[in-house]
């Protein structure tokens, strides 16, 4: 994961997977599935860099977590930081997932208050 057109490739697989994965359950929305699967990856990938800093092998670099928290794993990577005890000495690591944080909350508090007026401009582009 030390190369950012490898990144972008696991993003798009995770997004074609949501969509894939809701062609078989269609009640469970492609946005849920999305966000379900790059949480839990981003969890157990901050699981193999503290395993690996036990074991002195090579590390995930933190670009990658600040990566995968941008594009909605952000919780997996708060979680992995609570579960594992890893990261905690890091200030700068931190503040940087917390602000990612807060940059998801203000979008999806965005999205929410506009529901009405994404929906109904949705439903003009679409014909």
């Amino acid at each position: 994961m030390y190369c950012n057109s490898f990144r972008i490739l696991i993003m798009f697989l995770f997004t074609f997977g949501a969509f894939a994965l809701n062609t078989f359950m269609p009640s469970i929305p492609v946005i849920v599935w999305y966000f379900g699967s790059i949480n839990i990856f981003s969890f157990i990938l901050f699981g193999i860099d503290k395993l690996n800093s036990t074991k002195d092998r090579k590390r995930v670099p933190e670009l990658t977590f600040h990566f995968f928290s941008l594009i909605g794993g952000v919780v997996g990577i708060l979680l992995g930081v609570m579960v594992f005890k890893h990261k905690l000495g890091s200030r700068n690591f931190l503040l940087i997932e917390i602000g990612v944080l807060l940059m998801w909350c203000i979008a999806i508090y965005f999205i929410i208050s506009n529901i009405t007026a994404i929906i109904s401009w949705g439903q003009s582009i679409s014909g």
